[in-house]
């Protein structure tokens, strides 16, 4: 994956939990690339998650990252992906649509999973919220008090839905069925 024109003179910053940070502080945009690796079973999937931070209202509002993949390899939705291997008009489309974006191999067989960004979910949140800054001090807030459920009473669902993207949740919510 090839980072976007706005990060690609930057050597980034490796943080602590491996994520690489490009761009400074006071950048119009900085952009985070996270290494993901999950092992179920005899099944290993690598990828990356990729966040995208808009500290100025003047910075871009769309970004490409490029793939230079192998010979035979394409990109997928996880939506197509698996209504092409699953041949059944009893299957709801819209439950394999999950915002993941796969490189597979010449076989079909998934190498990679692409986290597609919740960008414009995540802005609204934040508008709702008064801005990147107040988002911002909310969320450590909430963790610092060690309790998000209760800030999220508090302050409504723009909050709470905040927080389940940033944590993932909201992807586990739409993938099981409780």
């Amino acid at each position: 994956m090839k980072l976007p024109i706005e990060a690609s003179d930057d050597d980034g910053i490796l943080t602590k939990n491996g994520t690489m940070i490009y761009g400074k502080e006071d950048d119009a945009v900085t952009i985070g690339v996270q290494p993901l690796k999950d092992e179920t079973g005899n099944v290993s999937f690598e990828g990356v998650r990729t966040l995208i931070t808009i500290n100025e209202s003047t910075a871009s509002k769309e970004y490409t990252f490029a793939y230079d993949l192998p010979e035979g390899y394409s990109l997928i939705t996880a939506k197509d992906y698996y209504c092409d291997i699953i041949d059944n008009e009893a299957v709801n489309e819209n439950d394999y649509d999950t915002g993941e974006v796969y490189i597979v191999n010449k076989d079909n067989v998934i190498d990679t999973v692409i986290a597609a960004a919740k960008v414009a979910k995540v802005v609204k949140y934040i508008k709702t919220l008064g801005g990147v800054k107040k988002a911002a001090k909310l969320v450590v807030l909430a963790y610092a008090a060690g309790d998000a459920k209760k800030y999220a009473r508090h302050i409504g669902g723009s909050f709470k839905n905040l927080c389940e993207i940033i944590l993932g949740i909201d992807t586990i919510k739409s993938q099981c069925k409780f």
